[in-house]
């Protein structure tokens, strides 16, 4: 897997120091507090479906975390997507930092790691974001290819976002770590209200 962007390892670092809370509203991303988790293991309640949506979501943010920052570096890219592009950077850098300190907090590295490599439900192919990235350097001062290399972000984000949906299903149901499938009802709610603007974006 690519070295995160500056950008996004700020953000993590950032989301982790401050409790990676949002109006309060988020999940904490602090150490749980039970014995277990001190000696480095995941608390009683956490099972082998939150140790494995923590794995398999995590990279799946990183990749959209990545082509938001393709977008947002392009010149001429409307004002509702770069909007759009942005919200989605924070959100889930975000929420990044809350799964990664729980699976810090877990001893879950090895399965991070061996988790980081995979394609997860929903990601792009090499082919794709190197399609997205090559529209993005082609569209300087090209007011079509800035359109073209839009319209990619707002399909394959779409795209993106459906296969995170779908991840999330699983631990919603099967999870034992509340605050956990509190998160994943989250993400099902805002990613499900972007694919929303993204489809009146592309006027769908």
């Amino acid at each position: 897997m690519k070295k995160l962007p500056a950008v996004l390892t700020a953000l993590v670092v950032t989301a982790a120091l401050a409790g990676c809370s949002t109006g309060g509203e988020a999940p904490q991303a602090e150490a749980p507090a039970s014995s277990a988790a001190s000696e480095g293991a995941a608390p009683a309640e956490a099972n082998d479906t939150d140790l494995h949506f923590l794995a398999m979501m995590t990279p799946h943010h990183e990749q959209a975390v990545e082509m938001s920052e393709i977008i947002l570096a392009v010149d001429g890219v409307s004002d509702a997507t770069r909007d759009l592009a942005q919200r989605i950077l924070d959100g889930q850098a975000e929420e990044i930092g809350i799964m990664r300190g729980w699976a810090d907090a877990w001893g879950q590295d090895d399965l991070m790691q061996m988790h980081s490599v995979h394609v997860a439900n929903g990601m792009l192919t090499g082919d794709q974001m190197g399609s997205l990235e090559r529209l993005a350097d082609a569209s300087a001062g090209d007011a079509t290819a800035v359109a073209e290399a839009e319209k990619t972000f707002l399909e394959l984000m779409h795209s993106h976002h459906e296969g995170a949906i779908a991840m999330t299903q699983g631990e919603i149901a099967d999870g034992g770590y509340t605050d956990l499938q509190d998160l994943a009802q989250q993400m099902v709610d805002v990613q499900t209200a972007e694919m929303a603007e993204i489809d009146g974006l592309l006027g769908r």
